[in-house]
């Protein structure tokens, strides 16, 4: 999930820059660049949210994997059990076990499909805090583009002077924790 959720914002956060380096004519030295990476790896906002959705998906696999472990006790109950049972009894424990399986495999898709909300709402509201604090904190500041480099060749060389990344990673967590003034 982590390199999928850091590629994701990464690609979105260098979209976001591309659009706003070509909406501006005037390119001077106001043009800085942001590791969007490090941004996410570091901005304290995802990482409580992201340990928020894990402990949601550990107490959601947690639930799956007592009931598939009473399945697969039953199974082996009934496979010690099966030569000396009536054909009736087999019957009725085959068909107990048919229904626990299918609900077993009811819950991991219902879990799938929850785990993939949650994610979606996780990186949506990331990526709108992110994408928000570095409009805002560009103007503020008083850059005409700021750039996101994310290691896949959107940009290939910056002058250290140019990367304002810890900058943006600092005045993210202190807005995080203390609020938009």
């Amino acid at each position: 999930m982590k390199e999928k959720v850091l590629f994701s914002i990464a690609g979105a956060l260098a979209l976001a820059t591309i659009w706003l380096l070509f909406s501006f004519s005037k390119t001077d030295d106001t043009v800085a660049v942001v590791d969007s990476q490090r941004v996410l790896e570091e901005y304290q906002g995802f990482l409580e949210a992201k340990d928020s959705y894990e402990i949601k998906i550990n107490d959601l696999s947690k639930n799956f994997n007592e009931k598939r472990m009473v399945f697969e006790s039953k199974t082996k109950e009934y496979e010690i059990l099966e030569n000396s049972i009536s054909n009736t009894e087999k019957s009725k424990k085959q068909v107990d076990l048919a229904k626990m399986q299918q609900e077993l495999m009811k819950l991991g898709t219902t879990i799938e499909n929850q785990s993939t909300v949650e994610e979606t709402k996780l990186l949506e509201a990331v990526y709108n805090k992110i994408n928000d604090f570095i409009q805002r904190y560009g103007k503020e500041e008083g850059y005409t583009a700021i750039l996101g480099a994310n290691g896949q060749g959107n940009v290939m060389y910056v002058d250290e002077r140019n990367d304002i990344t810890q900058e943006v990673i600092n005045a993210l967590n202190k807005e995080y924790v203390e609020g938009i003034k």
